[in-house]
């Protein structure tokens, strides 16, 4: 049987342990590209970069990985991938593994959600992946469910349009209590500025704050996380207010 094509990127960087361990994880079931960015660039959202040049570099990293980095956004990373590196149409783009979870309403502002989308806007099955945790992360549990999940991707398939969020809860396996299918719930960030001062006496601000979730419902991303459930939320990227549409039309057309 032939191996599908994957197309790999993140936005924590070409360097990071979570685009290591999705490589490890599908290396040996798929043929893989990856194309990430070269520095950190979370909470990038869907930027792309218009005012500088993108360069790309030959990235090699031990046991085999090998990939390429780019000068930009996690979105730079996939278009230029796309028109420049990949030689056909990939089966898959997977993007991750996220060093911290995405979830809720701090969807909106993640690099590797969006990376994924963009993947879907260019009509490809896309998964967004992160693991729930910023300092020491549970790597073997994280690459196990991945697997999971691709093989059962590749073989289901994906609806057209569709990303795929998978949040992973950071634990060992055997205290995963299992997959929820969830919506995309209420979390945020709230946020505040600390005001500071350089060693030349100039003002700057460092933003700071915390994670507020206060849904209690298990159908919730967040909440299924919070209770060591592998959280699986399918994202459409129409905006548009439907339940508001026919209102607006008469109040416009009138």
């Amino acid at each position: 049987m032939k191996k599908p094509n994957i197309l790999i990127t993140n936005d924590d960087g070409i360097f990071s342990q979570g685009i290591f361990t999705l490589w490890q994880a599908v290396k040996n079931i798929s043929n893989t590209i990856i194309v990430a960015p070269k520095n950190q660039q979370s909470a990038t959202s869907h930027a792309l970069t218009l005012s500088k040049p993108l360069k790309i570099s030959d990235i090699k990293r031990s046991n085999g990985f090998h990939g390429w980095g780019v000068n930009g956004t996690p979105t730079d990373c996939v278009k230029i991938g796309l028109r420049t590196i990949v030689k056909s149409k990939p089966d898959l783009l997977i993007s991750g593994i996220n060093q911290g979870a995405n979830l809720g309403n701090n969807i909106i502002y993640s690099g590797t959600v969006s990376a994924a989308s963009e993947g879907v806007l260019n009509d490809i099955p896309s998964i967004a992946l992160s693991l729930d945790s910023f300092e020491k992360s549970e790597w073997e549990c994280a690459k196990k469910i991945t697997l999971e999940i691709i093989k059962n991707v590749l073989n289901k398939k994906l609806p057209k349009g569709i990303v795929l969020n998978v949040n992973i809860p950071n634990c060992k396996l055997d205290q995963i209590k299992g997959f929820m299918v969830t919506e995309q719930g209420n979390q945020y960030f709230k946020d505040k500025f600390n005001k500071r001062n350089d060693p030349r006496g100039n003002i700057y601000y460092w933003m700071d704050g915390k994670i507020v979730d206060k849904d209690k419902k298990i159908k919730y991303d967040g909440y299924a996380i919070a209770n060591n459930y592998v959280s699986i939320t399918p994202l459409k990227y129409n905006l548009t207010d439907f339940s508001y549409l026919d209102i607006l039309k008469k109040d416009f057309n009138e």
